[in-house]
Order: C-alpha cells, then sequence, then structure tokens
C-alpha cells in the first residue's frame, strides 16, 4: 500500500546491522534556502551530498535507539560505551514512567547496566566487560529480553557483540539483542530508529506457534481469522502521547476496524503478534518505514506510509487510505464529514484571533509540514520551516504546503543557524521540537512545542487542541518578553548579520 513498496529493497536482515540512510532511501541533511531550491536538489540527488562548513551540534543514534527499546515491557539494556553516553537516560527514565502511567501500564523502572569502557579497554578490547554484564543482567534482573547497545567506541575498536551475544543466547533464559547504534556511521540521526528496528526484527519478532486443539474448535478459529481480518497496527513513535493513541484509536474504530498500538510499551508477546494484523498503518515515515518494509517482506503484511494525521486535510487523508484498504469508503465519508463540520465550527473563535499571524515550525520533516499546513488553514502566514532532515519521503507533502519561496532549513540541531534566520524573520509564533524553544524564548518569540507526552496533536480532537494552544500563548506573551530581556543568547552580532546560507558547502561531485 505505500507507493514506495515496490522501490525500496529490505533484504538486510540477515546483517548484523542495517545499511544508514544516506545509502538506503536518500536525504539531505544539511540545506538553508527556498523549498523550490531544496526540491531541485532532492529531486537531482545533489541534496544529499551537501554538508556544513562548521556543526554546532547533531543528535546521536544511541538516544533515538534508546527511545524505543527502553519503553519494551520486562528489559534490561546494556550500553557498552563510555559513561559519557549515558547522560541522557535519566530523561529517559522519567519519561518512560509518565508515558506508561498515562497508558493505564504498570509501572516499571528503565533498567539499564554500563560497560564502563576506558582507555584500557580501548586497546585491548570491551567484550569481557560486556560478558560479565550480561550474565549479571540475568542473575539479578531475570528480564524477558537483554539489549545490548553498542556504541561508537567498541564499534570503532571493532568489539565482536554479535559474536559474544551467540556463544552466550543458549545459556541464557533472556533473549539477547544486538543493536548496532554507532552514530558516527550515518549523518542521519533517524538511522537511529533502523538500528533498533533492526535488532528487534531480528530477535524478538518470533510468532507464537500455536499447538493444534485435540479437539477442533472451528467457531473459535472463525472468530481468530475475522479479528485478524479487521486488526489495524498503528506504529506509535516517541512523540505520541496517550491523548493521540486515543483520539486515533476513537477514529479508526468508528470504521468497524480493530486499532491496536505498537511497538513502544509493548511486551514481548505483544511484539510476537506483530504479524496478526490484516494491516500495518505508519503515524511517521521518518520512524517506520524500515520496520514496515520487512514486515510486508517477511509475513505479507501490506502497509500505509502516507502522512502524519494532523489538521484536518492530512487527518482525513489518513483515514481515507486505511478506509480505502478495507473498502469501507463510504463509512469514512460519512465520519469525515461529520468531524469536519463540528470541528470547523469550533475552530472558528480562534481563527478569528490567529488569522493573518506569522509563524514558524521546526522539528522532523513529516510533522512541521502537516502541522505547518493546519496554521496555514487557520488563516495563518508561514514564514518558514527547520526540518531535521529531508528524504523522499515527503517529496509530495513539500510541494503541497511549501511555496517555492519558503524559507527552510535543514539540520538536526544547528541552534544557531535557526536562531539567525528566525531573528531576521521574526514570526509572530514559533512550534518547535522540545530542546529548541529555551533558545527562541531568548528571541522574546512566544513559542509552543511541537509534541508533548500529555498533550494531544493528532486526529481532530489534536487539531482542536493546536489551535487552542497557539491563542492562549499569542493571548500573553509577558513570559518570553521578560526571558528576553533578562537572559542573553550566548552569539555574537555579526553572526546575526550573517548569511547562514554560507555555512552550507557547495555540492560536490558523486
Amino acid at each position: 500500500m505505500s507507493k514506495y513498496s515496490d522501490e525500496l529493497t529490505y533484504g538486510f536482515a540477515k546483517a548484523a546491522a542495517p545499511p544508514v540512510r544516506e545509502t538506503r532511501i536518500g536525504v539531505c541533511a544539511a540545506f538553508c534556502g527556498t523549498c523550490g531550491k531544496l526540491n531541485e536538489n532532492v529531486k537531482s540527488g545533489c541534496a544529499q551530498l551537501q554538508s556544513r562548513k562548521f556543526s554546532q551540534s547533531g543528535g546521536c543514534q544511541l538516544m533515538l535507539a534508546m527511545g524505543i527499546l527502553s519503553s519494551l515491557t520486562n528489559i534490561v539494556v546494556i550500553i557498552h560505551s563510555p559513561l559519557g553516553c549515558c547522560s541522557g537516560f535519566g530523561g529517559i527514565a522519567g519519561l518512560l514512567k509518565t508515558m506508561r502511567a498515562s497508558k493505564g501500564k504498570k509501572e516499571q523502572e528503565f533498567v539499564w547496566i554500563h560497560t564502563n569502557m576506558d582507555q584500557l579497554d580501548v586497546v585491548n578490547g570491551g567484550t569481557e566487560k560486556l560478558r560479565n554484564a550480561i550474565l549479571h543482567a540475568e542473575k539479578h534482573c531475570h528480564p524477558e529480553a537483554i539489549i545490548i547497545a553498542n556504541g561508537c567506541v567498541p564499534g570503532i575498536i571493532g568489539d565482536d557483540i554479535d559474536s559474544l551475544a551467540s556463544e552466550l543466547e543458549h545459556q541464557l533464559s533472556a533473549k539477547l539483542v544486538p543493536v548496532h547504534c554507532e552514530g558516527f556511521k550515518s549523518r542521519y540521526v533517524a538511522s537511529g530508529y533502523d538500528s533498533a528496528y533492526h535488532g528487534v526484527l531480528r530477535h524478538l519478532i518470533e510468532p507464537i506457534k500455536k499447538q493444534d486443539l485435540i479437539f477442533p474448535d472451528e467457531g473459535l478459529d472463525a472468530l481468530e481469522r475475522w479479528q485478524k481480518s479487521r486488526t489495524v497496527n498503528i506504529f506509535n513513535v516517541g512523540s505520541n502521547s496517550n491523548g493521540d493513541e486515543v483520539e486515533l484509536s476513537r477514529l479508526v474504530s468508528a470504521l468497524g476496524l480493530i486499532p491496536r498500538f505498537l511497538p513502544l510499551h509493548a511486551s514481548i508477546e505483544d511484539l510476537e503478534r506483530i504479524s496478526e494484523a490484516a494491516l500495518n498503518v505508519s503515524v511517521c515515515a521518518t520512524h517506520d518505514d524500515y520496520l514496515l518494509g520487512h514486515l510486508k517482506e517477511r509475513f505479507g503484511t501490506p502497509y500505509i506510509i502516507d502522512t502524519l494525521p494532523i489538521g484536518i486535510k492530512n487527518t482525513n487523508k489518513w483515514l481515507r487510505r486505511i478506509a480505502e484498504y478495507f473498502h469501507l469508503e463510504d463509512e469514512a465519508e460519512r465520519l469525515i464529514r461529520l468531524e469536519n463540520e463540528q470541528l470547523l465550527e469550533a475552530l472558528e473563535p480562534f481563527k478569528r484571533v490567529l488569522e493573518g499571524k506569522s509563524v514558524f515550525v521546526g522539528g522532523g520533516e513529516t510533522r512541521i509540514l502537516t502541522t505547518a499546513e493546519f496554521f496555514n488553514s487557520l488563516g495563518m502566514k508561514l514564514l518558514g520551516v527547520k526540518a531535521h532532515n529531508v528524504d523522499r519521503f515527503v517529496e509530495d507533502i513539500l510541494e503541497e504546503t511549501a511555496g517555492p519561496e519558503l524559507a527552510i532549513e535543514v539540520a538536526a540541531g544547528q541552534p544557531a543557524e535557526e536562531l539567525n534566520i528566525l531573528n531576521k524573520l521574526r514570526p509572530d509564533l514559533y512550534c518547535g521540537h522540545m530542546g529548541a524553544n529555551g533558545w527562541v524564548a531568548r528571541l522574546g518569540i512566544p513559542n509552543l512545542p511541537l509534541f508533548g507526552q500529555s498533550l494531544n496533536y493528532m486526529g481532530y480532537s489534536g487539531a482542536f487542541e493546536l489551535a487552542r494552544k497557539a491563542v492562549k500563548v499569542l493571548k500573553n506573551t509577558n513570559f518570553v518578553q521578560n526571558i528576553s530581556a533578562n537572559a542573553q543568547l550566548p552569539l555574537r552580532k555579526e553572526w546575526f548579520d550573517s548569511d547562514v546560507r554560507e555555512n552550507i558547502k557547495e555540492t560536490e561531485s558523486a
């Protein structure tokens, strides 16, 4: 069902690690200019070759992989790396507790062990420390699975975590899951998603073997077949809130289907039943394409990777694609008509406040473009967007949503570049990824988070909440004005006066 299903090849399951996204799907990680020029570069392949003269900061594949793997039930994570790689794990542990509580799931601690590689390990190898950590986890924690996350240092020196896992797997009750998330391999931080899912696909997705009944039950078999024929796997992401999942579940259920959310916060048994569905549906192509492609290849489950259900237009589109597969077009149109009528009426007071206001959106590629489209539908003026990356999954959305002259920056991190652009554009509102809002507040620009784990953004109720939050932020801007007056940015005037496009290297010949 994906428009890319015939173009992409997913024959990577036997390899120890997945290919980087630069070679697998094509990616632009460095650009500053207009959407029209970017679109030309993406289609010609030139965008993939661009980089920066100076790079301020970026993301880490390990952290993205851990965002997925840490949520699984009854697992222990072993980080094989120097200690600094775990600097953000306190935040992951806190988020895990918040998310599980919001979903009504049993509380669990984020249990992780660290091999604490030092200078001697760089010379002699760190596999013996890793062996001891695995045996310790098995003896004292009794998990269903032990995730081995390989950092940059063991990747560089050549520690063979896969051979060690093969050696120990028959001695343990837990499943061993090596995950290669060495950050130096790719400029494209979202490759961390592929690393996590590659490990899950190879070691955790083993369908439950069903025993034949002594006395066959045709009624039970028919019920199971019917349930599978109506089940829709909706692949959640770290930025999904429980409110988002409740809303999307409501809409899919209204079509007479059975929604099931995974793999985040799933149990090992949930993963083993991942093939028991009629259709796999993506919420975010950046997050899901590697996993869904493998599941189609392995189990034959068709999938949809299209858009992200934020705003009216894209929620309508998301629902229609699901309904089309099950031949429920009439039911979908009735649902969409009812939801749209009620939502448009509810949005009228907000539109009167937001109309004519300018906005800038920054974050993940699909999310910013769908969010920007919704703000635009409310009568707001879109000044620009900042994407962590751009690949072919957003070619159509880029053309539909963004005008050719719209300012766009492509960068994972790089707050100095984004602040330079924002200082020149001076939007009335900034909607951006967590971590950017504090910097933007110092410019005195009112802002709201692009997502929040306790807030609702997706579906029709999410559209209402997003508009309501924007109005609330613009109603009183004293907070950011006070921040701007008392907290200076660590950037010189010369930087703000410069043209950030000069920081992008010229495209080199392949």
